[in-house]
Parts: structure tokens; sequence; C-alpha cells
């Protein structure tokens, strides 16, 4: 589906944080720069926090934000995942 082993566990690599909550956006710091969080994608950044496995994160996404289409939530949680990872924002413990 995503390229991540289902039993992954990921964490932000060194160089890479989330800014202060309460700033005027959310923001994921990294080493060239920032990028911009929208939607649920700053809290599973915070559930990156190497101690969640896949499927805990998305079981924790549909939790806090449930929803009729819970296929659209798990696809696209793994589709950001996936993209910080390819771009080295996370890394698996």
């Amino acid at each position: 589906m995503s390229g991540l082993a289902q039993d992954s566990v990921l964490r932000l690599a060194p160089g890479c944080r989330l800014n202060a909550v309460g700033g005027p956006e959310d923001l994921l710091l990294i080493p060239e720069g920032a990028l911009r969080l929208k939607g649920p994608a700053r809290t599973i950044v915070e559930l990156c926090n190497g101690k969640h496995t896949l499927p805990e994160i998305v079981e924790e996404l549909k939790r806090r934000y449930p929803s009729d289409d819970t296929v659209r939530v798990e696809t696209e949680a793994m589709t950001l995942l996936s993209r910080l990872r390819d771009r080295g924002v996370l890394e698996q413990v």
C-alpha cells in the first residue's frame, strides 16, 4: 500500500521538529526549511514518536477524527507518512 511495513515504528529524523503549538500555523521544521502541516497532519506527525506502530497510528486517527470513510483516513495518513519518510523527515526505529 505505502511501501511502509505494517509493523513500522516511526520517529522524526535528527534535525527535524515540530514548531510550538499555538503558533499562526503548524510547521514541521526540517534542515532545509519548513513544511506546512494542514488538517490532521500535525497529529499524525506527533504520533510518530517512536512508540506507535502504523496500525496504532491509524486507529488513533480514526478515534480522534471519526468518519464514515475510514479507508480514506488510513490511505491519506499512509500517503503522508510515506512522503515524509521518502524526504528523510521520518525514520524507522
